[in-house]
């Protein structure tokens, strides 16, 4: 499969999860065939839990960069330590939860320069503002936080940002709220994409597909089930060359 060149480099943007794969010789064979059309793999809790570390040296073997999705919520202490140790993996970005406070996000930081100094390569890091899988209602009356959504979105991406991260998680639908009030070279990582020509996540709230979440100025998109979801290797190819053309459309 040939792609042109707005297609390669929409193919270093798509970050495809590597969750519901049982076995590491499973998730070889995902890699092997969504490689062609997916230049980052996200490891999440499913993978890590089940895998451990030897599924993020395993996609980095095959010259993958790999997106360790662990959304570390703890006290400063806990989650310095367990971002010197992704450092230390050599991941391409980890995630925290902005809503972990000022302090925590300040300390993934500086375990991530720790663990550069102790040999590994400087991740970026990202904080998570609100799940996709939360609307509104959901925010509102089973949370308890009053107000709309994007105003909650935006108030954790600028504590993000004063916290001295390279981006936000959030959703596409978010972008225009928040965009103009962040630095120029901050990072949009979107989960909630649908394909083209597949669907989303059940779970997924809010949702967007690949050209728009790109119009409106998605760094990285998360593009899971509707690459997934198809029942043949050809399929899910296509779907995932589907993705690509239809960013390629935007840049």
């Amino acid at each position: 499969m040939e792609l042109n060149d707005k297609e390669k480099k929409a193919r270093e943007r798509v970050c495809l999860p590597l969750d519901g794969l049982n076995t590491l010789d499973k998730v070889k064979s995902r890699v092997e065939e969504l490689s062609p059309v997916v230049g980052l793999f996200k490891i999440g809790k499913e993978s890590f839990t089940r895998f451990g570390p030897e599924v993020v040296k395993l996609v980095q073997k095959y010259g993958s960069e790999v997106f360790l999705d662990l959304k570390y919520h703890d006290i400063p202490n806990t989650v310095k330590g367990a971002a010197k140790a992704a450092a230390e993996l050599g991941v391409f970005m980890f995630n925290v939860h902005a809503s972990g406070g000022l302090e925590m996000m300040k300390a993934a930081v500086e375990g991530a320069k720790s663990g550069v100094d102790a040999g590994g390569k400087m991740p970026k890091v990202i904080g998570v503002t609100m799940l996709t899988s939360i609307d509104q209602d959901i925010m509102n009356n089973d949370i308890g936080i009053p107000g709309k959504v994007e105003d909650e979105v935006l108030k954790l991406a600028l504590l993000t940002q004063m916290a001295g991260l390279d981006g936000v998680v959030c959703s596409a639908a978010d972008l225009h709220g928040i965009k103009d009030k962040l630095p120029t070279d901050f990072m949009y990582v979107t989960p909630g994409i649908k394909g083209p020509k597949t669907g989303g996540g059940a779970d997924q709230k809010r949702v967007f597909t690949p050209g728009n979440a790109v119009s409106d100025g998605s760094t990285i998109l998360v593009v899971g089930r509707a690459i997934t979801g198809p029942a043949t290797a050809e399929e899910r190819v296509q779907a995932g060359l589907d993705v690509l053309k239809d960013m390629a459309d935007e840049m």
